[in-house]
C-alpha cells in the first residue's frame, strides 16, 4: 500500500490560499557591522497568506491577546522559512510574529500557521 502524498496536499493548500488568500511580504532584518553600531538592513519576500481573526473564546485568559491575527502562509514561491524574527507584512501594516506552527505531517511542509501582532 503506498503512502499519504503530503506533495498533493501542499499544493491543494497553495492553490486554496493562492484563490481566497492575498498577497503579503515576510520582512527578514539582517545586522551587519559592529555590535555596538549595528547596521540593519532588511528584505521583503513575497508571500500569499490567509488573514484570520481568532475566535473571541481564544482570547482572555490564554497566550492570545486582543488584536492578535492568525495566518496561514502559503509554501508557494517562498524561498525562505520563516522565524520569529521576522515580520510580516499584510496590506502594508507591519506585524511581529509571535508563534510559528509548521504543518508538516510526514516531513512535507503544507502550510505555517502563524500568529502576529501588531
Amino acid at each position: 500500500m503506498a503512502g499519504f502524498d503530503y506533495e498533493k496536499t501542499r499544493a491543494t493548500a497553495e492553490r486554496l490560499i493562492a484563490r481566497f488568500g492575498q498577497q503579503g511580504q515576510l520582512r527578514r532584518i539582517a545586522s551587519s557591522g559592529p555590535d555596538y553600531d549595528p547596521v540593519q538592513t532588511s528584505e521583503d519576500f513575497a508571500c500569499m497568506l490567509v488573514d484570520l481573526d481568532y475566535a473571541q473564546a481564544h482570547v482572555g485568559d490564554t497566550l492570545i491577546q486582543r488584536g492578535d491575527r492568525m495566518v496561514y502562509l502559503s509554501t508557494a514561491g517562498l524561498s525562505i522559512v520563516p522565524v520569529l524574527s521576522d515580520r510580516l507584512l499584510i496590506g502594508g501594516v507591519e506585524y511581529a510574529i509571535v508563534d510559528i506552527q509548521p504543518l508538516a505531517p510526514g516531513g512535507t511542509t503544507v502550510l505555517w500557521q502563524l500568529r502576529v501582532r501588531r
